[in-house]
């Protein structure tokens, strides 16, 4: 009798595997940005029963948790229970100028809705509805502290998000910018700091807005913004921008409604005016850009949204009454301007 052969064991694809399905390390990560261990070695390595003591950890579980976000280039152990930071690690500190600390601190209700992508996957409905059984944006507002770590979330990346942004236009020529959907006011605050002579309008809902003045003073601009709560899903737009600034806001939603937001936006805006569309677009079939992909899954699970390409950008501008007129790429993703047609 005939036996079939197994095949070889192919030990580096099932390594890797393991390692690309490791669903414990942003777990890990995020509980060392709870613990702000990273904040307590800016000063050089140090012992980690000094580090335990610190951050209110038990030692040996802290040595464990180290120890594997180790093998990933987070955090070295320089000596035997002794670490210090990695350039990822840096990134991870409360101060750092560029820091990502924020964005592995997202609500649980975010990464509990992976839970339910098979339902996606099935369906093409958004997983955090399936799983809570509520849509995520209607959770935020019934739930203000998951909004206001998820606000917190989307603006952990804003001064990298900055630095590419700045680059792709000539902000200057704008007397007021108009942030819409713009979260607790850091984006605005940032670009505000950069041109003394430019005023603000950040128009968000009034639990997110709510936190602005704060921010707003923090980057010395308090007296150049003014803060109107609101919803762009069904509130007038503030009139008067000369720019309109749409930052991660439209891949959540389905073409109509972002069709109908970009609407309202025309309807407030001057004839010589600029909308500006900041989010991960999706590349076309022959090319790979890894964030896009990503955030085109992420807001597929999160709100049966998705980043879209360039047509289908040209196409939710056309239904508005707007044309583009430029899009330019920057290491974050495509700075999208368009212009009243």
């Amino acid at each position: 009798m005939l036996t079939r052969r197994r095949p070889r064991i192919d030990v580096p694809a099932i390594l890797r595997l393991m390692e690309v399905g490791d669903y414990l390390l942003p777990y890990t990560i995020r509980a060392v940005c709870l613990l702000r261990v990273a904040d307590h070695l800016t000063q050089g390595p140090r012992p980690v029963a000094e580090l335990a003591r610190d951050v209110g950890a038990d030692e040996p579980a802290l040595t464990k948790a180290l120890r594997y976000l180790a093998t990933r280039d987070l955090f070295a152990e320089v000596a035997p229970g002794e670490f210090g930071l990695t350039p990822m690690a840096d990134l991870l500190r409360a101060d750092h100028p560029y820091s990502a600390r924020d964005i592995f601190l997202s609500p649980v209700a975010c990464t509990r809705a992976m839970e339910g992508l098979d339902h996606t996957l099935r369906t093409g409905e958004g997983a955090f509805d399936a799983v809570h059984g509520i849509g995520m944006w209607e959770h935020f507002r019934g739930n203000p502290t998951d909004g206001a770590a998820f606000d917190k979330v989307m603006s952990g990346v804003t001064g990298m998000e900055l630095q590419a942004i700045l680059r792709a236009t000539n902000w200057s020529r704008f007397g007021t910018v108009v942030d819409v959907g713009g979260g607790n006011g850091r984006f605005l605050g940032d670009l505000l700091a950069r041109y003394p002579t430019m005023r603000g309008v950040l128009f968000d809902l009034p639990t997110v807005v709510a936190n602005a003045p704060t921010t707003l003073a923090g980057a010395g601009v308090a007296d150049r913004v003014r803060i109107v709560p609101g919803s762009f899903l069904s509130d007038d737009i503030p009139p008067g921008g000369d720019a309109y600034v749409l930052k991660r806001i439209l891949y959540s939603w389905h073409d109509d409604v972002a069709t109908d937001v970009l609407r309202r936006i025309r309807a407030a805006m001057a004839d010589d005016g600029r909308v500006f569309i900041l989010e991960a677009g999706r590349p076309s079939e022959e090319e790979t850009s890894p964030l896009a992909r990503r955030m085109d899954m992420l807001m597929l699970t999160l709100s049966a949204g998705g980043a879209r390409g360039l047509d289908e950008q040209r196409a939710l501008l056309a239904g508005a009454g707007l044309e583009l007129v430029s899009a330019t790429p920057t290491v974050m993703f495509p700075v999208i301007e368009a212009r009243p047609v």
